[in-house]
């Protein structure tokens, strides 16, 4: 893919960037945190104009920051530009810890954030040309990289996120052969020259601080999951524009995490999200097909072993606590918006899609009652969003 027309020459300014690197401690700490820091010493970017924030949660696995002390922070100013290790005593998950770095780059006078995964690998020009991107436009205020899988560098990640019209969210392309995408992307920028996409990952995303100074980052309370598409609505519905950067390349080393307890903050978080964002006409018309989804992701979940995460999720809003934080956060983001329902909903899908890739995914559809969602729920969900976007006129 080319890289953006906008070009920063020798002479120019160049703007300044901090890159907020995430870590918390697992048993793959000791592989992903050298590869992507390797992979950072050969950034071209002028050293003096960008910087390395690490915001470390603490884990039951001990810590990562001695290391990155020890190994790396050595090499400011030579192979890496200065880099700054912020310790959070609490586990403040990922909304909370990258709004610990995005207060520090503000302090450090950046221009903008790179918000970088631990399990990440960057190419050498990902900053430069996401940079240039934001440049170029200065109605962009989130450039999403072009992410492609660590394991099969042949393969994409996310070429821009899809959303769902109740509130699930997905990676666009994940497995999906590289060739094929390009050439997606080569074609849709013939109807769509600016390459705006629905929501945009948090797993590599350069974030412009004059936007941020309008929308906030993220919302702590999310602590993890979906707050990277509330960035984007939270931007979207303000006139930013949400773009990808072909040319800007990060590899991620995405695994699906089976893990039970990311269910509760999954389901929480979209529904706290569909009630600060759709207007109530619009929560009226989606409510059918809401309790349908609601009810049968309930036997499938008694039937993944998660329904308690699910029942949790359900109990937060039996908590007047709850309501405020929600009636709070509508009240803001509706006195600000400047797109209707109808505006913001044109790229929402009504199709369930699965992240696993390969074998796994094609055992998990067949599982599922025998493709119960891919064979019929999602036709119908489409049909019904087909009938209720059509009667959206505000």
């Amino acid at each position: 893919m080319e890289p953006s027309s906008f070009s920063l020459d020798a002479s120019a300014l160049w703007p300044r960037v901090a890159v907020i690197y995430l870590t918390y401690n697992t048993k793959d700490s000791a592989v992903e945190i050298p590869r992507c820091m390797t992979s950072l010493e050969k950034v071209r970017y002028p050293l003096d104009r960008w910087e390395i924030i690490c915001v470390e949660n603490p884990s039951a696995h001990g810590a990562s920051w001695p290391f990155i002390e020890r190994d790396w922070v050595p090499k400011a100013g030579k192979t890496l530009p200065s880099i700054t290790i912020e310790k959070n005593t609490v586990d403040k998950g990922y909304a909370g810890a990258n709004n610990v770095g995005l207060e520090i780059a503000k302090a450090h006078g950046c221009d903008y954030v790179f918000l970088l995964n631990q399990d990440t690998e960057v190419d050498p020009d990902f900053l430069r040309n996401a940079v240039a991107r934001a440049e170029a436009d200065p109605a962009v205020g989130l450039v999403q990289a072009f992410v492609r899988l660590g394991q099969t560098k042949d393969r994409v990640n996310s070429r821009g996120n899809a959303y769902h019209f109740l509130g699930y969210g997905f990676a666009q392309g994940n497995h999906t052969p590289l060739t094929v995408v390009e050439a997606d992307l080569a074609r849709e920028r013939a109807s769509n020259p600016d390459l705006i996409v629905p929501t945009a990952t948090g797993a590599a995303l350069l974030v412009r601080l004059a936007m941020v100074e309008q929308t906030g980052l993220f919302d702590g309370k999310f602590y993890m999951y979906h707050e990277d598409m509330d960035l984007s609505f939270q931007a979207r519905l303000q006139g930013w524009k949400v773009v990808i950067d072909p040319s800007s390349v990060v590899y991620h080393y995405y695994v699906f995490s089976k893990s039970i307890k990311k269910f509760y903050w999954m389901e929480r978080n979209r529904f706290v999200f569909l009630l600060s964002y759709y207007k109530l006409a619009t929560l009226v018309l989606i409510a059918p097909m809401f309790f349908v989804v609601e009810a049968g992701s309930f036997l499938l979940a008694i039937r993944g072993g998660w329904w308690r995460e699910k029942v949790r999720a359900w109990g937060f809003f039996f908590h007047p606590s709850t309501w405020a934080w929600v009636s709070q956060r509508r009240t803001a983001i509706q006195s600000l918006r400047r797109l209707s329902d109808r505006e913001l909903l044109k790229y929402a899908g009504a199709s369930i899609l699965f992240q696993d890739g390969g074998e796994d995914e094609a055992r998990i559809r067949e599982d599922i009652n025998g493709g119960l969602v891919t064979r019929i729920a999602n036709p119908l969900m489409g049909l019904y969003w087909k009938i209720v976007y059509a009667l959206i006129r505000w």
